[in-house]
């Protein structure tokens, strides 16, 4: 098993990656971080 760090999660590659490892289940996802912009 292949254990992954996402950083940006919720941005347009994030999202991606998600899905991705939702397909493998040889994949897992140990950290997730996540933030926003202030203008």
């Amino acid at each position: 098993m292949k254990k992954i760090a996402v950083l940006g999660s919720t941005g347009s590659i994030g999202t991606q990656t998600l899905d991705i490892v939702r397909e493998h289940r040889e994949l897992k996802i140990t950290a997730l971080a996540a933030g926003s912009n202030i203008d």
